[in-house]
């Protein structure tokens, strides 16, 4: 996608990914097909140094956590729209580009979401 930008670098995934979407593009081309299928769509994989935590072992409030993750939520909305316009129909974002990484156990709660067990209660989120 010429103009998309990847900041930062690119893992061994999102490479991988790179790579065979432009070899099937190569081979969509070298068919002589001059439509993509019905049931094809644009990927894009995109990547960026995330905001960090700067102290990611130091527990924080959920408020603080959910504000810490709106940071780099807010790149993605923006990036989200870049590829959009530039016709990509699904975008792969880095497993853990919300929160960072580096945390402990007890320093990663304020970013977890508790799951009702289906099993103890009766819970609907509609």
């Amino acid at each position: 996608m010429s103009g998309f930008r990847l900041e930062g670098s690119l893992g061994e995934d999102a490479m991988f990914l790179l790579v065979a979407a432009l070899v099937g593009l190569s081979f969509w081309l070298a068919c002589g097909q001059t439509q993509p299928a019905v049931d094809s769509y644009v990927a894009a994989v995109y990547e960026h140094r995330l905001i960090l935590n700067p102290e990611p072992r130091v527990p924080l409030s959920r408020s603080a956590a959910l504000q810490h993750m709106h940071k780099n939520l807010d790149v993605y909305e923006e990036q989200a729209a870049l590829a959009a316009q530039q016709g990509a129909q699904i975008l792969v974002f880095p497993e853990d580009g919300l929160q960072g990484i580096n945390f402990s156990r007890s320093s990663i709660n304020g970013y977890l979401e508790t799951i009702p067990d289906p099993q103890q209660e009766s819970w609907n989120p509609l």
